[in-house]
């Protein structure tokens, strides 16, 4: 993704996984393009414009491809490109706001590779390749097209986002064990024996399990927080098949922050 201050592209389970829907209004006209000429093949294009951050198709074949790496509770066939595109601008507001907020450190290698063995042994679509060894994880990721440094890059910028959400949001939230068992025993397992799948221990995935329920209670707050920011700044879609194109906000695009 080509934005301003080269911010890393992630990917954020549940209310930002989803993305948000904009309430309904009337969109200007989008501005005119030059027509493609006959015959030419276009490799990448510009989709949308958040605050002067630019978006580009290939940005949204990432985000559809790194959906592949939801531990669970995710419905497959909400997974569209247009989904995506609203995911990736939730997104650059966030990152946008992280900038000139208080700084979010990075996680420690020892926190991000046991982040990561926790998604490896939670992924259902692992189970066949045996993730929980080096050899299943590589094959995976190689099935999927992916790597493994493409995936700690990615996984470590959700890590921060994460923690800015709950830094901003979740002040005095508090998710206690019982909840966390609760979650396991009434959501999680009846989702993975649908699918077949043998369920990972509790311990394995509570700290995956706190970070839904806690997102799950700032959603609101979150949304809200969203919606002005998209009312402040400039949103531009410019490509028809993302809905209609246009642009909304009160901001210009000349690139500044919201």
């Amino acid at each position: 993704m080509i934005r301003a201050g080269q911010l890393p592209a992630f990917t954020l389970q549940g209310i930002l996984l989803l993305g948000t829907v904009a309430a309904a209004q009337t969109l200007p006209p989008a501005p005119e393009t030059s027509p493609i000429p006959k015959g030419a093949v276009v490799l990448d294009h510009v989709v949308a414009v958040i605050n002067g951050s630019v978006i580009l198709q290939s940005d949204v074949d990432e985000e559809l491809r790194y959906d592949l790496l939801q531990p669970f509770g995710i419905n497959a066939n909400r997974n569209t490109p247009q989904s995506a595109l609203q995911r990736l601008i939730d997104r650059d507001l966030i990152l946008q706001q992280m900038k000139v907020a208080a700084p979010i450190a990075e996680p420690t290698p020892q926190e991000l590779q046991e982040r990561i063995m926790q998604l490896r042994i939670a992924i259902p679509d692992c189970a066949q390749y045996h993730c929980e060894t080096d050899a299943g994880w590589h094959a995976f990721l190689a099935a999927k097209g992916l790597t493994e440094t493409e995936v700690e890059k990615h996984w470590a910028q959700r890590m921060r986002v994460l923690s800015f959400v709950q830094s901003r949001f979740g002040a005095g939230v508090h998710i206690t064990p019982a909840e966390i068992e609760n979650y396991y025993q009434q959501t999680l397992l009846p989702q993975l024996h649908d699918k077949g799948v043998k369920p990972p221990p509790l311990s394995a995935v509570s700290a995956r399990i706190d970070e839904i329920l806690l997102q799950q209670r700032v959603s609101g707050l979150l949304l809200e927080w969203l919606q002005s920011l998209k009312s402040e700044g400039s949103v531009s879609i410019l490509d028809p098949a993302y809905g209609q194109v246009g642009t909304t906000g009160s901001g210009d695009e000349s690139g500044g922050q919201p």
